[in-house]
């Protein structure tokens, strides 16, 4: 019996394995250095990881449900017509560099799922709520180094934060991208809220928490997580509909409000002249592209619209369609189907329904956003691949309970 609760080895790589998942999640807040952070990631998640799968083949224990096979098929079609594309792509990666990345995506992928799905509940929460204290804390202090030591000015586009302004710590290095990795802890935050009406005081530090990393995200003017966080909290009203998640969206509300009525002029200009910042132009470029190459694409990371200074398509199913055509499509809807389908068969779980939010907020922010998840750890493995595989290892516990492969649960 794959029991947690009586091997050693399971044991020490449970904890191995949270705390490199803390690391990973938290390494633009707690390094300079991605490669630092990398090596950490790589020796206490990504070794454990396929100590765990190699583990349970020997042992011929199933840990992962129908489910999770299903998700993991979609994966795993996805990353490797992402590896097959590099063959006819301009890029530098070759075939083999891009399958590297991909088995530890799984890895990593898999380590997540096995963590949500055998850990204690109060240990995930515990775990959840100490990732957005310190997501707070640090938009805490880059927004008082900014203001008070480099005595930057608090108002609208007078300037952009996206970095601490002190060596290189807290550095996003993309006002965007700041937005959107603090407003995904904002949402983990909201969505813990939902969960647990009746845990009052976690609940009061997490709506402090919440509060705190606002004028942070207001100030990088990311436009997009603002939209992907309101989207994500409303599903949230919708879905749990007690106190704690009715004060949540009253006290946001009242703050939107104040914010729109005291920066009025600069709302209306948002709305009537900036509105998609030139979005439209850059997708209409990338569809036409798309159809030099419908089914197999340009190839994974393709250079982009040489002649003008845009990095990406701003919308992922397009960036895919590009770089993949409609083969990467449709193995990256097979993934995302598997997510949808398991979370209806499973609507019933409260959990799982408050591990949506956050992927809500990734699929909204898909739409504008997002270059490359086949990456290296950092902030895509964070705010995409967390999220999935997250919601999928709280499925899975289903499959656990019932086959009794861990009773660690409480």
């Amino acid at each position: 019996m794959f029991d947690l609760n009586r091997s050693i080895l399971l044991k020490t790589l449970y904890w191995l394995m949270a705390a490199g998942l803390f690391l990973q999640l938290m390494g633009k807040v707690l390094y300079t250095s991605g490669s630092a952070n990398g090596v950490h990631v790589y020796f206490l998640l990504i070794l454990p990881a396929l100590i765990l799968l190699l583990t349970s083949i020997w042992q011929k224990e199933r840990i992962f449900g129908p489910e999770v096979h299903f998700f993991l098929l979609g994966v795993g079609l996805f990353l490797s017509v992402c590896a097959v594309s590099a063959t006819w792509s301009d890029s530098e990666e070759s075939v083999l560099y891009v399958t590297r990345k991909g088995l530890v995506i799984m890895l990593y992928i898999c380590a997540v799922i096995y963590l949500a799905s055998v850990a204690r509940r109060q240990h995930i929460k515990s775990f959840l709520t100490a990732l957005c204290l310190l997501a707070a804390l640090a938009t805490l202090i880059s927004l008082w180094y900014q203001v008070a030591v480099l005595d930057q000015p608090f108002g609208w586009r007078t300037f952009r934060i996206y970095r601490m302004g002190y060596g290189e710590w807290i550095d996003l290095g993309y006002p965007v991208i700041a937005g959107i990795y603090f407003a995904f802890f904002a949402v983990i935050a909201a969505s813990l809220i939902a969960l647990e009406p009746r845990s009052r005081v976690r609940n009061g530090f997490l709506m402090l928490a919440i509060v705190v990393m606002l004028p942070y995200i207001f100030l990088t003017f990311a436009r997009t997580s603002w939209v992907a966080g309101i989207v994500s909290l409303t599903y949230l009203l919708l879905i749990f509909r007690h106190r704690g998640t009715l004060i949540l969206s009253l006290l946001l509300g009242m703050i939107l409000v104040a914010m729109a009525v005291f920066n009025y002029d600069h709302v209306v200009t948002e709305v009537t002249q900036r509105q998609l910042s030139s979005r439209p132009k850059i997708w209409s470029w990338t569809f036409q592209h798309f159809l030099n190459h419908p089914f197999l694409g340009h190839g994974f990371d393709h250079s982009f619209w040489p002649e003008k200074a845009f990095a990406h398509a701003h919308n992922y199913f397009l960036q895919v369609m590009f770089e993949q055509g409609l083969l990467g499509l449709l193995s990256f809807s097979i993934m995302l189907f598997a997510v949808f389908k398991a979370l209806w068969q499973n609507r019933e779980d409260r959990w799982v329904l408050a591990a949506f939010a956050p992927v809500i907020y990734i699929l909204v922010v898909m739409q504008v956003e997002i270059q490359h998840v086949v990456t290296r750890p950092g902030l895509f493995w964070t705010i995409f691949w967390f999220p999935l595989a997250f919601l999928m290892g709280l499925v899975n516990r289903q499959h656990l309970d019932k086959n009794r492969i861990s009773d660690f649960d409480s």
